[in-house]
């Protein structure tokens, strides 16, 4: 979200690349995807089981989400620095965003983002819950998918409340995560002996007056 810009003219390109440099020494420019909608879905699970939820459309003020769009907006007496709030309260950042959920997509599509989100997520090792967001060109129908965001980057309690499940069967489900987790890594060897350094001798340096 932030350094990120979209352009439609050289002069755009300009402005967009000296601002992406002060924010570091290599730049990414691509190709922007035209007709654009954005989709995100979360996944929650393991590598062993996981599930898809809704989708949803972000809608943004910008042509892209900006970082106030997904950070800094947000209804009155919304959490600070887009932290959740529980018991009917608004939230700032992106869980106050103006979205449609479920997103305005054809079934095809929609079952299409689900079953890459569950393939994505349990393919590079994923567990809890990851947000994973795509861009789709709504004129050729071609999907892309664009990153993925794990926790604390996301937690998608609203997503997993428009699937039916609250805020509080999700934290007891991360918790079971966490303890299955916490049993495999029990079985694992995180260290083992070696005699690679064995008769090594260091230079201890020149010694000085």
């Amino acid at each position: 979200s932030v350094g990120i810009s979209k352009v439609t003219n050289r002069m755009a390109l300009k402005h967009a690349m000296e601002n992406a440099f002060s924010f570091a020494d290599v730049v990414l420019v691509e190709n922007a995807v035209a007709h654009l909608k954005e989709i995100n879905c979360a996944v929650l699970g393991d590598r062993e089981e996981a599930i898809a939820s809704v989708c949803e459309e972000p809608i943004g003020a910008d042509e892209i989400l900006s970082y106030k769009d997904k950070y800094v907006g947000g209804g009155k007496g919304g959490a600070k620095n887009g932290a959740a709030k529980t018991g009917g309260a608004k939230s700032s950042g992106m869980a106050n965003l103006k979205r449609k959920i479920p997103a305005d997509i054809p079934e095809s599509v929609e079952k299409a983002v689900k079953d890459y989100s569950v393939r994505a997520f349990q393919a590079i090792g994923c567990e809890g819950v990851t947000r994973i967001d795509y861009l789709y060109n709504t004129e050729t129908g071609e999907l892309y998918l664009n990153e993925l965001n794990t926790i604390p980057g996301s937690l998608a309690f609203y997503l997993w409340e428009a699937s039916g499940i609250p805020f509080a069967e999700l934290l007891d489900r991360l918790i079971g995560l966490a303890f299955k987790r916490a049993r495999k890594e029990k079985g694992l060897n995180f260290s083992f002996d070696s005699n690679i350094l064995k008769g090594m001798q260091l230079n201890k340096g020149a010694k000085t007056k």
